[in-house]
């Protein structure tokens, strides 16, 4: 039997085991600043700090990526979402707050969060949500004072030396460790870790240090830790020396707190020496410079874009500041100390293969100096020098000093000669692609003969894979015509000119027959007149280039009517038209995909790219369509799904459901390994 003094104890300890956890008044803060305003916002993705009492039994930390979404018995969630757990103790619990809670579009919203532990919940408390809300990781862990902040020549401290750092130079990079960046792309799951994708933030922040802004040549996510921001930045010219500068970041109308600093000296940093012509110093020299983080990414490509042969993998293409501003200067070739760097991911954007082309003053004249170089994952080098291979590939864009993707020449005047000898070096047949989607010699119809093939410079490409809208400047098409029997007849070239003619979208028109002689060139009336019939895409007739549509039922619909799906999309490889279905979706089915999704589906990508949707239409066992159920993958919507939208469209016109479908994706789920998908593998 328990004396009385026992007994009280064992109430006592059972009374305190079903205490319910208690978020104190303004307790949920940014995990970096530790702000305890009430006019405090996080950001979806960043780490947050939430305090209380009896929010756990005991500490304990989470071990590894991904982080759990529940730590010792202890669970958040915000929305009904669950967040991830770092780290719970009492008084403490640290968590990334989901990805997931805005919607594209959503500037913020208030939601609840609630802490659970051992079968009871928090009473809720409201925190806003709003696109960014940055703040600085410090060296004291309280929000003030030095910053985390390394200087990324020497990884010291960028502090006073007493701080055992050193103070930043001007011309300087620095590291800054932040959070609440908000969104990534490409995006990921709450509680994930970034490993050999950089993510970057898609709303590109501002860095102020002493108050003058600096160049920031990454901001993302840090490798390794979940919901932990890096901005690499260079110290501007002009900032005042001193123990403690003022440093802020500002993003989405958000300026983090002006109460962290950084050491700066007034010496300036030296030139870096170039490399010389070996892949051990290259690639030394391109370690040292952090280029997957610091270089620019190719003008018009995003990260993980899709090549094609050779390089036919999910690739990213970047620069360095030599080779941009060549770019942007159009110098019609790149100077010595330009660089180019391409990395090869495969499905599951694992780094496959490293490139480079480093341009070496006197290395190789006959090839305008450029050394190659690879090099695999395990730091082992490929071939390298004047690589046979490479040069003879990339001879074909010789008129762009050997590259093929950034155009460093001039785009030519308007006018039949200009544009025939710019497409003439171009060598476009070899170096330029087809309009996605089309086929060379694919059946056409007057006036441009029985077949066309149809190609797009890069800037054209661009274009259209990523649904511009409107063709930018530079922008050219050529469509070959060929007579019945196969023999060229006649190009027909259609020319985006800035200011050419802005009462038909600046396009210039040339039609130039098989001789070379020109038929027609400028404003041709026949061909603007046809082509006023697509005025709404661009006066373009070969496909369409149109928006992606936001992530509303009527304006995904409107698109999808818009694109004409049943006669211009594709089937789903692999199956046919009213082929056997089952439930939910009907006796037979019938699946057409875009273009963006049949690419990432026959080139096993490992994922739908963003922008790909897959259209599943549903029919009653005597074939009358009952539904049509749709699958969009809109980049940042649903970052914790893989980022798709759902729809479900009943042949009457109702929506009976739409966006984060918990009944498609509780189905779905069950292939999330294949991207939700069930009927075309992606790997």
């Amino acid at each position: 039997m328990l004396t009385r003094s026992a007994a009280l104890l064992f109430v006592a300890a059972v009374a305190a085991a079903q205490t319910a956890p208690v978020i104190s008044p303004a307790g949920i803060v940014n995990g970096a600043s530790l702000s305890r305003t009430a006019s405090a916002a996080l950001a979806p993705g960043s780490l947050a700090t939430i305090f209380g009492e009896n929010l756990a039994a005991e500490t304990a930390t989470a071990q590894g990526s991904p982080w759990p979404t529940a730590l010792g018995g202890v669970s958040v969630t915000f929305d009904g979402m669950s967040a991830a757990v770092l780290y719970v103790s009492p008084r403490q619990v640290n968590v990334q707050v989901p990805y997931s809670l805005l919607d594209l579009g959503t500037a913020s919203r208030t939601v609840p969060v609630i802490v659970s532990r051992g079968g009871l919940s928090s009473p809720s408390m409201d925190v806003s949500i709003v696109r960014a809300s940055p703040a600085i990781f410090t060296i004291s862990g309280m929000g003030t004072g030095a910053a985390v902040a390394i200087n990324a020549d020497d990884s010291t401290v960028a502090q006073p030396t007493a701080m055992r750092g050193r103070p930043a130079r001007t011309g300087s990079v620095i590291s800054i460790y932040a959070t609440g960046l908000g969104q990534v792309s490409p995006t990921l799951a709450t509680g994930l870790s970034t490993g050999d994708v950089n993510r970057r933030a898609m709303l590109a922040p501002e860095v102020l240090i002493g108050g003058r802004s600096a160049a920031v040549l990454y901001a993302g996510l840090a490798p390794g830790v979940p919901g932990m921001n890096l901005l690499n930045v260079t110290i501007p010219a002009g900032v005042t020396a001193g123990d403690a500068v003022p440093l802020q970041i500002r993003s989405g109308g958000v300026t983090s707190l002006d109460r962290v600093a950084i050491a700066v000296d007034g010496a300036t940093q030296s030139e870096t020496a170039l490399p010389g012509a070996t892949a051990e110093e290259v690639w030394s020299f391109l370690t040292r410079q952090n280029y997957r983080q610091n270089y620019s990414l190719i003008e018009g490509k995003g990260q993980l874009y899709s090549g094609i042969p050779p390089h036919n993998n999910l690739l990213t293409v970047q620069i360095n500041d030599a080779a941009r501003t060549a770019v942007a200067n159009k110098a019609g070739a790149f100077p010595a100390g330009s660089i180019v760097t391409k990395n090869a991911h495969g499905p599951e954007r694992n780094l496959l293969l490293e490139y480079v082309m480093f341009k070496i003053r006197g290395f190789d004249p006959a090839n305008n100096d450029w050394f190659y170089s690879t090099r695999r994952p395990d730091g082992t080098f490929g071939a390298s020098g004047a690589v046979a291979g490479c040069f003879n590939c990339h001879s074909r864009a010789k008129a762009n000093d050997y590259v093929f993707l950034a155009d460093v020449i001039r785009p030519p005047a308007p006018n039949a000669a200009a544009v025939s000898e710019f497409l003439n070096a171009s060598n476009y047949r070899l170096t330029w692609r087809l309009w996605p989607g089309t086929a060379e010699n694919q059946m056409s119809m007057a006036p441009h003969g029985a077949t066309v093939s149809t190609w797009v410079n890069e800037t054209a490409y661009n274009a259209i894979s990523t649904r511009a809208g409107r063709m930018p400047a530079g922008a050219m098409v050529v469509k070959e015509n060929f007579m019945s029997g196969g023999a060229l007849a006649a190009l027909t070239v259609m020319y985006k000119s800035s200011g050419f003619d802005a009462a038909n979208n600046d396009w210039f028109w040339l039609q130039r027959r098989a001789d070379g002689t020109v038929a027609a060139e400028g404003r041709v009336a026949g061909c603007i007149e046809c082509h006023k019939a697509s005025a709404t895409n661009d006066y373009l007739q070969a496909g369409s280039i149109a928006r992606l549509p936001e992530t509303r039922a009527a304006s995904v619909w409107e698109y999808v009517q818009a694109q004409d799906y049943r006669n211009k999309w594709q089937l789903m490889p692999g199956t046919t038209a009213l082929m056997a279905g089952n439930s939910p979706h009907g006796a037979f089915i019938t699946t057409y995909v875009n273009d963006i999704a049949l690419n990432s589906i026959t080139n096993k990508r490992g994922q739908i790219l963003p922008g790909g949707i897959v259209i599943k239409e549903n029919f009653m066992p005597d074939r009358t369509l009952a539904a049509v159920t749709l699958m969009y993958k809109a980049e940042g919507f649903h970052p914790d799904r893989n980022d798709w939208y759902w729809l479900q469209r009943t042949a009457a016109g109702n929506v009976p459901a739409e966006g984060r479908v918990a009944g498609c994706i509780n189905c779905h789920n069950g292939n999330a390994s294949n991207d939700y998908l069930f009927l075309a593998p992606l790997k």
